[in-house]
C-alpha cells in the first residue's frame, strides 16, 4: 500500500514528466517554425487540391462575415440595439421586438393628428400617420424575414467554422511535429540514433495522416454547404422586392388620399403659388 508521501511523490514525478514532454513538444515546434521562416529546415507542404479547398473555405468565411455584418447594419442601423441583440442571442433568448423608425414616425403623426383632429393639418397627419405606420409594419416584416432567411443561416454557418478551425490548428501542430521529427532524423549522427528517431517519424506521420483526412472531409463538407448558401441570397432578394413593392403601393395610396382630401390646403397652395408668380 502506498503511503501518502509516496503517492504525492509519484504524482509530482508524473506531473513533471508530462510538463517536460509538453515543453519539449512546444520547443521543437518553435524551432521548426523559426527554421521554416528562415528557410533552414524542410517542411511538409499540403497538396494543391487541399490548399485550394482551404482557400475557398477561408474566402467564403471572410465574405460571409462581412456580408452578414452589412445586412445587419441595414436592418438595424442603431449600434446599441445591435449590441443588445448580440448579447441577447448569446444568452439563448430571442431578439426584442422594436418599432422601426418609420413606425415611430407613423405613431408620432397619429398622436399629433389626434391632438389636432379638428384642423385640416390634424386630418392630414392622421392619414399620413396611418400609412407611415403600415409602411413601418411592412419594413418590420422585411427585417424579421431577412434575419431569419439570410442573417441567421450565415451566423449558424459561421458557428460551425470554429470546429473546423480547431481541427486545422491541430493539423498544423501535427505537421510541425512530423517535420521536426524528420529534421531530427536528418541530423542524426549514428545509424542507431537514426533508427530510434525514425520510430517517432512513423508515429508522427500516422497522426498527421489521420488528421489530414479528417480535416479534408470537414472542408469538403463545408465547401458543399457554402455553395448551397446562394439560396439564402435569393431569399434576401425576394424579401426586399416584396417590401419595396408593398412600401411603394402604400406610399402611392397615401399620396393619393392626402392630396385628394377636400380641404383648404389646395387653396392655400394656389394662393401661395399666385403670390410667387406676381413677385
Amino acid at each position: 500500500m502506498f503511503k501518502p508521501e509516496e503517492e504525492c511523490q509519484a504524482h509530482a514525478v508524473k506531473t513533471f514528466t508530462e510538463f517536460n514532454q509538453f515543453f519539449m513538444h512546444c520547443s521543437r515546434r518553435f524551432v521548426q517554425v523559426t527554421g521554416e521562416k528562415l528557410g533552414t529546415v524542410q517542411r511538409t507542404d499540403y497538396d494543391r487540391e487541399f490548399q485550394d479547398l482551404c482557400n475557398r473555405v477561408d474566402k467564403h468565411a471572410f465574405w460571409a462575415s462581412m456580408l452578414t455584418s452589412k445586412v445587419e447594419l441595414v436592418l438595424q442601423p442603431n449600434p446599441a440595439y445591435r449590441f443588445e441583440d448580440f448579447v441577447t442571442e448569446k444568452f439563448g433568448n430571442e431578439r426584442e421586438i422594436r418599432h422601426t423608425y418609420t413606425e415611430q414616425l407613423g405613431i408620432c403623426m397619429l398622436n399629433a393628428g389626434s391632438d389636432m383632429s379638428s384642423s385640416d393639418y390634424g386630418q392630414a397627419l392622421l392619414i399620413m400617420g396611418d400609412y407611415e405606420n403600415r409602411i413601418g409594419e411592412s419594413e418590420h416584416r422585411m427585417m424579421k424575414e431577412a434575419y431569419v432567411k439570410f442573417v441567421k443561416p450565415f451566423m449558424d454557418a459561421a458557428a460551425k467554422e470554429g470546429a473546423i478551425n480547431t481541427e486545422r490548428r491541430t493539423l498544423t501542430a501535427l505537421r510541425l511535429d512530423l517535420d521536426a521529427a524528420k529534421n531530427r532524423v536528418r541530423a542524426a549522427k549514428t545509424a542507431d540514433e537514426m533508427k530510434e528517431l525514425e520510430q517517432f517519424v512513423d508515429e508522427a506521420q500516422k497522426k498527421f495522416d489521420e488528421q489530414y483526412e479528417l480535416v479534408r472531409e470537414m472542408l469538403e463538407e463545408r465547401d458543399l454547404e457554402n455553395a448551397a448558401m446562394v439560396v439564402h441570397l435569393e431569399d434576401l432578394c425576394s424579401v426586399q422586392v416584396e417590401y419595396f413593392k408593398a412600401a411603394h403601393e402604400l406610399a402611392m395610396e397615401m399620396e393619393k388620399k392626402v392630396l385628394g382630401r377636400p380641404t383648404k390646403g389646395k387653396d392655400m397652395r394656389k394662393r401661395k403659388d399666385s403670390s410667387s408668380d406676381e413677385e
